[in-house]
């Protein structure tokens, strides 16, 4: 036929097609790609499970989501609107579980693995994923303080380590950083704790501490989505104390004074005429505010999917915001994030990229104390002083540093730049045999600055407030990059995958310091380095630090007819942080796994039993995160002058500072885990329980050794500790629907043991902060140690009578209404250092979190309990404020010891503490019950009818929430927050008045176009 010809064409004309995706129990499904079949024409389903599609009559739509089966519907003319019910995949239920460098099926996971329910997990209103997970997986504790932009400290199955941190590492799209305060929780897709050695020994020496891998969001295929996330609120102090006003501060120090027979302080003297009520200061009304938060986040995705072809993207914008419940603090984050895959083939190309940058103001002294001691006839403003601030005097004696004063004249800020990315391409030369090559880059470039204004805050400052400003700028360089090889295929019932790698890691940093005096306040402050007036301060610095790690490593899986499971794993890590002779450390891991529910005999008794899955793993993990990169090294300092000679000659020289670590090697966790995973009806409840023990053996420590060894700096390190964390983990959980209404709950619940079983000789006792706790051999990790209070002396008569064993009056200068102390020693004297008993425990014998969820058509709702039990806190906090000198405020509910009130826990007002017995902070008076119960976070949420967008063209769906954190706290402690994260790793337990955890109150909006 000519092709001239004229011949009508038949062309198939498009539908509009528009449903709802459920699973089998009639719950919405988001996240449904739907396809037309052979074309890259696509959408994904929405929040409430709908879609809607453009697709030719005649074609097919393809439907398929990760765990369910894979389901195509012919369209005909008639085809409009569509209700599909997708079955659950019972062979594919964890295609998105990764372990280590394996992807497996949950089913078949024989290691201790949590996957945190991210979209719980975000729904706090705070800057960072850390945050928002204490208690919500078994095993993970979380301490962490409320300051703008803080980050907690994330402890995974006990501190493990005494010299070297005990924080997780965190793999971020193939990325492994300590960092993750700079990325905001809406960008993460999925995030799994990896807590045995079973699934961290893969990562070798910094596998230690538990892994938590953290999967960013990518595109989906279909039209591109524009999705958008903001809340705001306001911030608050859970809890205020009731203190005494300027009046009645005045008569209970006026008490004090006269008790100790001294002179009552002139600005408290009632009776003498110099007191005088001009001035009445409610600290705690000036220094908090209603502290602000708001969070912003906006997203661009897409994608395309075609039998061998397919391809996403995803670009975000985050901006998040906090001021703090204090003046002062602020913590602010501009972040940009690009991710990208391709897929041509057999060729797989992604990249993951974010950009922030992070400005931090920081809180200055121990401003929680001093709001309180502050006394109530001390002005916040004075205009006869040089800093325009009061504080105490001659007349009102007291040496807190005014809190608000603090804020203004002292600043500290710190700027950060940070680039996070990896980028990585995966060739599959046959279907079961692949390479990847794997990129890892952070770039983190940093500016802090310290300055001070002109003018005292505080009584007896040693320098008028001199003016001063010190600087500290650098960078800092990780770039990581991992080689690996991956075979995994199928032969009849057995299945093997297996991953050999090689990867090199190295870290740069340096930085440049700087510090200047004498700065001019007319006409204005100018903090830079150059502007000071006293040049001949001035003084500089600088550091530089580099490390690098090769390392060779292997993972393999094996199970028969998903039945019998073996996961092995093996790293050779070499560090430049030991010397040549001990560089390399190995490290491995195996378990094994036994699905019993999947044997036949199993299946006909217990048909119920959805799965039950015993497991059990062993291994070793290194650490070699060392406190420096040279410990190998002895230390000098080449700018030493000497005089010497008949001329007294000035000459250079140097000097040793630091004795070398000598023969350091890796420390070495080795962990033991027994477990079980068992699912009923259908899996709506599933329980998983694990006992684990844990031993760190070879740990460092540095006993005192003395200076004129060559020690002056800091002792050497040697492996002579060794320390034990044993506990019980259990989740159980429970979730179904009824058509409309679907709810849930999610119940942690853990307990540790800690114990140190081996430390130096040298140094049997290391002490801790404030000198208040002890780390000793048969004890946990900083441990309190003090003297036991015993009660309140009543009468002369029980002094008298209160004698050791050769008949000595143990404290003959006491008084009717002091405290009374044990003599534990037996001497007769109370000694602050050789009177002391272990008391308490820093860590809680149950850690517990319950999640409960409900949904009924529009509407959800979620309530987070979260709490701990059977641990102490010192609170420092109290020491200050109830030591009933008269030098600071009262509470005004104290009832001391008087003649008519026999008080048995709390002393007679006495300046001095009686000869500062009653004043002594290293005794058990101070020690409280940490056990609390939290509403951690709750949340209401409505998402609007889908009818709206037939008014609002391309819109998807529309949520409202309103959300609260830290709505209330059950506790008997008595300080702003039994959650205190502690002063370092031997001042757990001790609450040294940091900043407290907050209530928040948000409201937000997630719209999807």
């Amino acid at each position: 036929m000519p092709a001239t010809a004229s011949h009508p064409v038949t062309v198939a004309a498009d539908v509009t097609v528009s449903g709802r995706v459920v699973d089998g129990k009639g719950a919405a499904l988001p996240g449904v790609t739907v396809l037309v079949k052979g074309t890259t024409n696509g959408a994904s389903t929405n929040a409430d499970g709908t879609f809607t599609i453009s697709a030719p009559v005649g074609g097919t739509l393809v439907f398929s989501y990760v765990g369910y089966v894979r389901r195509e519907i012919a369209v005909t003319e008639a085809t409009t609107t569509l209700e599909v019910a997708l079955a659950e995949d019972m062979k594919a239920l964890s295609e998105v579980v990764v372990v280590g460098y394996l992807q497996q099926d949950r089913q078949n996971v024989t290691s201790a693995v949590s996957s945190l329910d991210v979209r719980e997990t975000t729904k706090a209103p705070v800057p960072t994923l850390a945050q928002s997970i204490q208690g919500r997986t078994p095993g993970v504790q979380v301490e962490g303080s409320g300051a703008p932009g803080a980050v907690p400290n994330i402890v995974i199955r006990g501190v493990g380590s005494l010299a070297l941190t005990s924080q997780p590492l965190y793999v971020i799209d193939g990325l492994w950083t300590d960092n993750i305060r700079d990325l905001s929780p809406n960008d993460i897709e999925s995030a799994t704790v990896l807590k045995d050695a079973s699934s961290t020994a893969i990562y070798g020496s910094r596998g230690a501490n538990g892994v938590i891998l953290i999967t960013t969001k990518r595109g989906a295929a279909g039209e591109p989505r524009i999705s958008f996330n903001g809340y705001s609120g306001v911030e608050s102090i859970y809890k205020k104390y009731d203190l005494t006003n300027h009046s009645e501060w005045a008569d209970r120090s006026a008490v004090a004074y006269n008790n100790a027979g001294v002179p009552v302080l002139p600005g408290a003297d009632k009776a003498g005429g110099t007191f005088t009520n001009a001035v009445d200061t409610d600290w705690q009304k000036e220094f908090f505010q209603t502290g602000r938060v708001q969070d912003y986040n906006l997203s661009f995705s897409g994608g395309t999917q075609a039998e061998k072809n397919a391809s996403n993207f995803l670009i975000s914008a985050g901006y998040f915001n906090q001021e703090g419940v204090v003046q002062g603090p602020k913590f602010e984050r501009y972040s940009v994030r690009l991710n990208s895959g391709l897929r041509r083939g057999r060729l797989k190309l992604g990249q993951s990229a974010l950009l922030t940058h992070v400005n931090t103001t920081l809180l200055n002294n121990v401003a929680f104390v001093d709001v309180l001691t502050m006394l109530p006839g001390i002005p916040v403003y004075d205009p006869t002083t040089v800093s325009g601030f009061g504080y105490g005097s001659a007349a009102l004696f007291n040496y807190s540093v005014n809190p608000v004063g603090a804020q203004q004249i002292l600043n500290r800020t710190q700027k950060n730049d940070r680039l996070q990315g990896s980028a990585n391409a995966e060739f599959a030369f046959f279907d079961f045999l692949s390479y990847r090559l794997n990129l890892g880059l952070e770039m983190h470039l940093f500016a802090d600055k310290d300055a001070r204004k002109e003018g005292s805050i505080r009584l007896g400052d040693p320098v008028q407030g001199q003016t001063y400003l010190a600087e500290n700028r650098g960078t800092q360089r990780t770039l990581l990059v991992e080689n690996t090889l991956n075979f995994n295929k199928r032969f009849g019932n057995h299945n093997v995958n297996v991953v050999l790698g090689y990867s090199e890691q190295t870290y740069n940093a340096d930085n440049t310091s700087g510090r200047s005096t004498g700065f001019q306040s007319v006409p204005q402050y100018y903090f830079v380095l150059n502007a000071a007036t006293l040049a001949s301060s001035a003084t500089v610095g600088g550091l530089m630090d580099d490390w690098a790690k090769r390392s060779y490593f292997s993972q393999a899986s094996y199970d028969y007819d998903n039945r019998y499971l073996l996961t092995a794993s093996f790293r050779r890590d070499g560090s430049s942080r030991f010397d040549r002779n001990r560089q390399y450390g190995n490290f491995g891991a195996a378990s094994v796994g036994w699905r019993v529910s999947e044997e036949q005999f199993f299946k006909d008794a217990l048909p119920k039993v959805s799965n039950l899955k015993l497991r059990a793993s062993y291994g070793v993990n290194g650490n070699d995160n060392l406190p420096g990169s040279y410990l190998y090294q002895a230390t000098v300092n080449q700018n030493v002058n000497y005089v010497y000679g008949s001329g007294q000659v000035i000459t250079n020289g140097a000097i040793q500072i630091g004795l070398e670590s000598k023969d350091i090697r890796w420390e070495e966790r080795y962990t033991t885990d027994v477990g079980l995973d068992l699912g009923l009806l259908d899996n709506r409840l599933t329980l998983a329980a694990d006992y684990y023990v844990s031993n760190t053996k070879n740990a460092l420590v540095n006993p005192p050794l003395p200076t004129y060894l060559g020690s002056y700096n800091a002792a050497p390190y040697t492996n002579l500790g060794e320390i034990q964390n044993k506990g019980f983990e259990l989740a159980l959980g429970y979730h179904d629907n009824r058509k409309d209404f679907t709810y849930g709950a999610d119940l942690s619940l853990s307990t540790i043991k800690n114990e140190v079983l081996a430390l130096s000789e040298l140094q049997p006792n290391i002490p801790g902060a404030l000198n208040l706790t002890r780390t000793t051999v048969g004890q946990p990790i900083s441990r309190l140690f003090l003297i036991p209070m015993l009660g309140i002396f009543q009468s002369q008569s029980e002094i008298d009578n209160y004698k050791n064993s050769d008949g000595k009056v143990i404290q003959p200068t006491a008084k009717p209404g002091d405290v009374k102390y044990e003599d534990v020693d037996g001497d007769g004297v109370i000694n602050t250092d050789l009177d002391r008993r272990f008391v308490g425990n820093p860590f809680p014998d149950l850690q517990f979190g319950l999640n409960l969820t409900a949904a009924y058509k529009g509407f959800d709702i979620s309530v987070f309990l979260q709490g701990v039990t059977g641990n102490e806190v010192f609170n420092s906090t109290r020491a200050s404020l109830d030591n009933l000198e008269g030098g600071s405020n009262f509470r005004r509910d104290i009832e001391p010891w008087t003649e008519q009130n026999h008080s048995t826990t709390t002393p007679r007002l006495v300046q001095g503490g009686s000869n500062g017995m009653n004043t002594l902070r290293q005794t058990t008076r101070w020690v409280e019950d940490g056990s609390y119960l939290r509403l951690r976070n709750i949340q209401l949420g409505y998402t609007l009818p889908k009818t709206l967008s037939n008014y609002v063209p391309g819109l998807g769906s529309v949520r409202v929430y309103v959300t609260g954190r830290n709505v209330f706290t059950l506790t008997k402690y008595t300080g702003f927050d039994p959650e205190t994260p502690g002063v370092g790793t031997f001042g757990r337990g001790v609450d040294d008045g940091s900043y407290p955890n907050v209530r928040a109150f948000t409201g937000g909006v997630q719209v999807n176009f």
